[in-house]
């Protein structure tokens, strides 16, 4: 027998054997559709961001994105069960102030954000805009504060669901002008804003992709904005800053979260699909229209942000006695 022949024909059969491993290792991520889980239902602020931001990185990555939301609890539900998805990068989460911020805060959430998600990145930034019927005898922010002082209780206020930023800046008003309103939540600030359009429930701060087309047709009036300065979208609505409540001067935050324990080389790839997608000017000019700023992060300034924005809810939360459902 020829060993000579033998070694150098086991040593051939090795390198291929090498080379295949090698690059069954390296096949590309991703390969089949991803999961995009969005706590918020259809036609609301985070949808629409979602979707908008879905067809980018689908774009980049090569695959679809399949949105699946799953609305409720204010925007808990969705979390928890992205949290159980397998840790494979194909199952991804939109955090926004309310989902990944102030749930954990005023209830005992089945997840942590600490502990069962890991950090991609922050997307977008955006005030709300209080809005109420057209119809409404409400013309100015003062108005609102006048009829509340004159009758505790008798004006409403909706939101998305308890700890949403709605919620919030509801809340804060309340503090901020000594009156007291009652807060409606629902299943999804876009049910409450139906509601205020049909005249059963008098007010809502929204983010303004939600409102936009209805005060464009008249059928919203814009009272105040929770931004720093006006929006170029509606330069003719003061900030609450202007109508005498600095207090309130804020925004909802959108976040993009993996199941904590995502292989790092997985979440890397992940993570400059979405700075590129970030980059492209036709996502920054609609998320421009919507009303939010686009924002790209490292997932440290994402965590850091989060710790930054838990803390100052913390004080507010524990002012106003909010708690969970």
């Amino acid at each position: 027998m020829n060993f000579k022949l033998v070694r150098k024909t086991i040593a051939g059969v090795m390198v291929c054997l090498s080379a295949a491993g090698a690059a069954m290792a390296a096949d590309p991520y991703p390969e089949r559709t991803l999961r995009f889980v969005v706590n918020f239902p259809p036609g609301g602020a985070s949808d629409s961001l979602a979707r908008v931001f879905g067809q980018e990185l689908s774009r980049i990555m090569g695959q679809n994105v399949l949105i699946d939301n799953k609305p409720g609890a204010g925007g808990a539900i969705g979390m928890v069960f992205a949290s159980r998805e397998p840790a494979d990068g194909y199952t991804f989460t939109m955090g926004t102030l309310g989902s990944a911020i102030v749930q954990p805060l005023i209830r005992k959430t089945p997840y942590d954000m600490a502990k069962d998600f890991q950090p991609v990145s922050l997307i977008a930034t955006g005030p709300a805009v209080l809005v109420v019927n057209a119809e409404s005898p409400y013309k100015s922010l003062a108005d609102i504060v006048s009829a509340a002082k004159a009758r505790p209780d008798a004006l409403n206020f909706g939101s998305g669901g308890v700890g949403t930023f709605a919620h919030l800046t509801g809340a804060m008003l309340n503090q901020a002008a000594g009156i007291k309103m009652t807060h409606v939540p629902y299943r999804g600030g876009v049910k409450a804003l139906n509601d205020v359009l049909a005249n059963q429930l008098q007010m809502i701060a929204v983010d303004p992709p939600s409102a936009l087309p209805q005060i464009r047709a008249g059928k919203l009036r814009a009272i105040a904005y929770t931004g720093a300065k006006r929006s170029t979208l509606l330069p003719d609505v003061p900030t609450f800053a202007e109508s005498g409540y600095p207090e309130l001067v804020g925004a909802n935050s959108w976040s993009i979260w993996l199941p904590a324990g995502v292989p790092k080389d997985v979440a890397d790839n992940f993570h400059k699909a979405l700075s590129k997608a970030m980059q492209s000017p036709a996502l920054r000019e609609k998320f421009a229209e919507f009303g939010a700023e686009p924002v790209s992060t490292s997932p440290q300034e994402l965590r850091a942000f989060v710790d930054a924005e838990t803390a100052r809810f913390t004080k507010i939360v524990k002012e106003q006695g909010i708690r969970g459902d």
